[in-house]
């Protein structure tokens, strides 16, 4: 459902798929983690997938995948880890920045630099979870959400909305499903 989401609303063809594992090798994990691998390995071709294996989790942000595939509570500590790793990056540099008058002398050429970085790395930024798989837009924000991490909720459902993002993903799976169904009777 993400590749056919980022397909269909970021324009990308083949997004890199990768399961969010222990280490790289088929072999590690717990079982559900071995049974996921196995399945996306094996329908990968049939169902047109980048399923490029699993990722270790210092690995996630190495621009080498486009989808993190992993089950909801890992995901979840994942999510709340990075999250909270930002937070530290933010404080951390923040501090180091101001710690006397030539470190913030120094700071002012590099200041839009810094804000573009702080964008990035700040989840407010980028609105709620999507649900896939539902049959209309629904997008649940954090737990802690404020105004502005409402507000990019709302900009995000809207675009979610704009792009039929739902009724895309119908349609793909639909004729999935002729392609399988042609397959079977070969």
């Amino acid at each position: 459902m993400s590749s056919i989401y980022l397909k269909n609303t970021f324009n990308m063809q083949k997004p890199r798929i990768g399961l969010l594992n222990i280490g790289t090798e088929e072999t590690k994990g717990n079982e559900l983690t071995k049974e996921s691998y196995k399945l996306l390995k094996e329908s990968a071709e049939k169902l047109n997938l980048n399923f490029v294996g699993n990722v270790e989790g210092r690995d996630a942000f190495s621009g080498d995948i486009d989808i993190l595939v992993t089950d909801g509570f890992t995901g979840n500590v994942f999510l709340k880890t990075v999250e909270g790793f930002g937070k530290f990056v933010k404080k951390s540099l923040t501090e180091s920045l101001k710690k006397n008058l030539l470190s913030k002398l120094g700071t002012i050429p590099a200041l839009p630099g810094i804000k573009r970085f702080a964008k990035t790395m700040d989840y407010k930024e980028y609105g709620g979870a999507l649900f896939l798989g539902v049959k209309k837009p629904v997008v649940k924000a954090h737990g802690s959400s404020d105004e502005y991490l409402f507000y990019s909720t709302i900009k995000q459902a809207e675009q979610f909305v704009k792009n039929k993002a739902v009724e895309k993903m119908q349609e793909e799976f639909e004729n999935l499903e002729k392609k399988l169904d042609k397959i079977e009777n070969i």
